[in-house]
C-alpha cells in the first residue's frame, strides 16, 4: 500500500459541478514540485498578442483561454483549474472549507441550489432546494460566462465574513434578500451507519476523502460493539471518486493479505501495483456493494477489487466507467493542470473506462459486453425515482417538501416533539389534515393537484416530508436513516441475507 506522506497523491473519480461548487471526480496524482513550459508555437503566438495586439488583455484570462481548449483536445479529463477552484478542489478532498453551504447547478442566468447543508450557514437562514442566487452583494449574476470561477469568487470567504443573496424562490415567485454569514464547512464521508435489519449493518460513503478510511473504521467499530455484523452493506451509490490511497485502505479491510486490488499503468508510467497488506475489519461475513451510475473511479477500483476476488455481491446499476488517472501538476500562482497520465485495471486486468462521449445511462446495467464501460453489477435494482411520474419529478425539484418542513419546523409542535426524542419522532404521523391543505395550496400554485401523483408517489411524497423534518430537528443522521429505509435498492440487498439464512 502507498505511503500517504509522500508527496504524490492519486485522486480519482470523475468530474461534476458539485456542491460547494467543486467537482471531486478527476482521477488524480498531485504532484507538489514546480513546473516548467518550454517555447513553443503556443508561447509564441500569446507573447506575439501580448506585444502587439490592439487593445488592453487580461493576461489570465487569455492564457486560460488556450490552456484549456490544449488540454480538452487530449481527451475529457486533463483539464486547468484556475487558482480558486483547485483550492475548492483540494478542500472538499481534506474534508472542510469556508463559504455559505450549499450545493448547487448552474443554469444559463442563476445558480440553482441543489441543497443546503444540513446545520450550514445557508441553511440556517432558510435557503431551500430549488432556489436560484440570482444577484450577489448587489451584483447580478452574469447571463454569459458564469462559470465555476465565479461563483466561488463570490459565495466562498473568511469565516465570519457577510455575503448579500438576492434568492429567487419559484414556488413564491419573488425574489428574497437573505444574509449569510459565512462559516467552517465540515463534510463526512461517511453519512449513515446503521441497522436496517437485525445482523445487517449499512454504511453509506458518499467521497474517498483524506478521512474516509477513519471514518469508516470508527463506524463500523461502533456498530460492531453493538451487536455481531452479519452482512454488511458498503453503499457507494453516487460516489463520484476521490483519493486513490483512502480506496485501497478501504479495499484492505475486506480482502486477505498479499491480494491485488487494482494496477496502474501508462506509455511512460510502468505498471505500479497496489496489493493488501494488513489484517483488515471485515474479511470475513456477507459483504454487499451498491453501485449506480454516479459511482465511478475510486469507487469502482473498490468494488472492481471486491468483485474480481469474488469477495462481495455487487447490487445496483452499472457504474459511470472512468479508468483514467490524472497527475496534478501545480503552478506558482496557485493554479494546477490535471493530465491523464495512466489507466487503472482491476485485479483481473479489466480496464472499465466508458468510451468517450457516452452516457453511463445508456449502457445496459447487467450486460456482461465489453465496450460499455463501468462495473456491471451482479444484482440489478432500480432506485424509486426511475418509476416516478413528471409531476412527481416536478414537485421533489420545486422545495415545496422542504418548505412545509421548515414551516413545521419552527412551530411549538416541532419543539416539543424534539424535546421527546427520536423514538418518539419515528413513531409519530406528521402529514395530517393540516398538512394536506397546504399541500394541496402549494400544489396548486404550481399548477399541480393531488390526483396526478400515483399512491405510491403520495407515500414516498409523506416520508420525505417526515425525513426533511427529521433534518431540521435531529440532523443529518436520522435524515439519511429515515430516507434509506424507503429505498428499495437498499432493501433488495438486504433481502439477500434472508435468502442465505
Amino acid at each position: 500500500m502507498p505511503n500517504s506522506s509522500r508527496l504524490t497523491r492519486i485522486i480519482l473519480g470523475y468530474g461534476i459541478t458539485a456542491a460547494f461548487g467543486i467537482w471531486l471526480g478527476i482521477a488524480l496524482q498531485t504532484q507538489r514540485n514546480g513546473v516548467t513550459f518550454s517555447h513553443s508555437k503556443m508561447d509564441w503566438i500569446r507573447h506575439m498578442v501580448h506585444t502587439h495586439y490592439v487593445d488592453s488583455l487580461a493576461t489570465d484570462s487569455l492564457a486560460n483561454a488556450s490552456i484549456q481548449p490544449f488540454l480538452s483536445s487530449l481527451d475529457p479529463f486533463s483539464s486547468y483549474l484556475p487558482p480558486v477552484e483547485k483550492q475548492a478542489a483540494d478542500e472538499i478532498l481534506e474534508g472542510n472549507f469556508e463559504g455559505i453551504g450549499v450545493e448547487y447547478n448552474l443554469i444559463e442566468d442563476s445558480i440553482r441550489v441543489v441543497s443546503a447543508l444540513p446545520g450550514g450557514p445557508s441553511e440556517l437562514q432558510g435557503i431551500l432546494p430549488g432556489d436560484r442566487i440570482v444577484r450577489v452583494d448587489g451584483m447580478d449574476v452574469p447571463v454569459q460566462g458564469l462559470d465555476n470561477e465565479w461563483v466561488l469568487r463570490k459565495l466562498r470567504g473568511k469565516r465570519g465574513t457577510k455575503v448579500q443573496l438576492g434568492i429567487y424562490r419559484p414556488s413564491l415567485q419573488k425574489t428574497l434578500q437573505i444574509t449569510v454569514i459565512r462559516d467552517k464547512i465540515s463534510i463526512r464521508s461517511v453519512e449513515l451507519a446503521w441497522w436496517p435489519a437485525p445482523g445487517v449493518a449499512h454504511i453509506r460513503i458518499n467521497k474517498f476523502g483524506e478521512k474516509t478510511h477513519a471514518e469508516f473504521a470508527s463506524e463500523f467499530k461502533k456498530l460492531r460493539k453493538q451487536a455481531p455484523i452479519q452482512m454488511l452493506i458498503l453503499d457507494l451509490r453516487g460516489n463520484p471518486g476521490g483519493y486513490l490511497e483512502s480506496a485501497v485502505a478501504l479495499a484492505d479491510e475486506f480482502l486477505k493479505d498479499n491480494l491485488l486490488i487494482t494496477y496502474t499503468q501508462g506509455f511512460r508510467q510502468k505498471r505500479q501495483n497496489y496489493i493488501t497488506n494488513q489484517e483488515g475489519l471485515f474479511e470475513e461475513g456477507d459483504l454487499v456493494v451498491l453501485i449506480d451510475e454516479g459511482s465511478a473511479s475510486a469507487s469502482e477500483i473498490l468494488t472492481g477489487a471486491l468483485m474480481d476476488h469474488g469477495r462481495a455481491t455487487v447490487v445496483g446499476e452499472r457504474s459511470f466507467g472512468k479508468a483514467l488517472v490524472q497527475q496534478q501538476f501545480d503552478y506558482p500562482d496557485g493554479s494546477a493542470v490535471r493530465l491523464t497520465v495512466a489507466r487503472y485495471y482491476t485485479p483481473n486486468g479489466r480496464c472499465i473506462q466508458r468510451p468517450y462521449g457516452t452516457s453511463p445511462n445508456t449502457s445496459p446495467s447487467s450486460s456482461k459486453e465489453d465496450g460499455f464501460g463501468g462495473i456491471a453489477p451482479h444484482v440489478v435494482a432500480k432506485p424509486a425515482y426511475h418509476q416516478w411520474s413528471e409531476t412527481m419529478k416536478s414537485l421533489i425539484g420545486s422545495g415545496i417538501l422542504y418548505e412545509m418542513a421548515m414551516n413545521f419546523a419552527e412551530s411549538e409542535s416541532a419543539q416539543r416533539l424534539k424535546q421527546s426524542g427520536q423514538s418518539a419522532f419515528m413513531s409519530t404521523n406528521l402529514w395530517q389534515a393540516s398538512e394536506e391543505i397546504q399541500f394541496a395550496q402549494k400544489l396548486n400554485n404550481l399548477g399541480l393537484t393531488k390526483t396526478t401523483f400515483k399512491q405510491i408517489e403520495k407515500s414516498q411524497i409523506q416520508a420525505t416530508y417526515q425525513a426533511l423534518v427529521a433534518r431540521l430537528l435531529f440532523g443529518n443522521a436520522l435524515y439519511q436513516q429515515l430516507t434509506a429505509s424507503t429505498d428499495p435498492v437498499l432493501w433488495q440487498a438486504v433481502r439477500l441475507s434472508r435468502i442465505k439464512a
